[in-house]
């Protein structure tokens, strides 16, 4: 009876094991913040969830927070989507703009920045990026002043962003 008992209980952790290595691979997983470069949407050491499933069904958009794959480091961060695939960005007077075939440019609204936050391009002056490539992202932290983001190391790759960061609901 002992041994039929310690099977069952083995069958169910076993179980339980498995569900939870498809849930957190698949569809959820837990993150925690390292830095300040999303500072004041996420604090350093600040929990959040990975919600990996829905980018099965759209793509990142614009204003979203992702977790992604710093190209340099390695390691995964969190960003938020400010440049979509096929857009030319432009940084100056502090903001980012869009910039068009016709040369005219549209301001991306970022209302989750300080006011007064001001954006620099990677070498701090005015500059134009090249379009963004098919397939990739342009990501910035929220404080632009502390985030190493595609301002320093291009676009991302759809293939290296992993999911969407939410806060948790506790």
């Amino acid at each position: 009876m002992f041994l039929f008992f310690l099977k069952q209980t083995a069958h169910a952790l076993l179980l339980l094991i498995l569900l939870l290595l498809l849930i957190r691979g698949f569809i959820l997983e837990p993150g925690r913040v390292n830095g300040q470069s999303m500072e004041r949407t996420y604090m350093d050491a600040d929990l959040f969830l990975v919600n990996k499933y829905i980018l099965f069904f759209r793509s990142p958009e614009r204003g979203d927070i992702v977790q992604a794959a710093d190209p340099i480091t390695k390691q995964l961060v969190i960003k938020r989507v400010i440049g979509l695939p096929g857009e030319r960005l432009s940084i100056h007077s502090g903001e980012v703009w869009i910039r068009h075939e016709d040369g005219t440019e549209t301001l991306i609204e970022e209302p989750w920045l300080d006011p007064g936050e001001w954006t620099l391009s990677a070498t701090n002056t005015e500059e134009v990026y090249m379009p963004i490539p098919d397939h990739a992202y342009f990501l910035m932290g929220d404080n632009r002043g502390r985030s190493a983001d595609s301002r320093a190391y291009g676009a991302i790759h759809r293939s290296s962003i992993y999911g969407l960061a939410m806060k948790p609901p506790f």
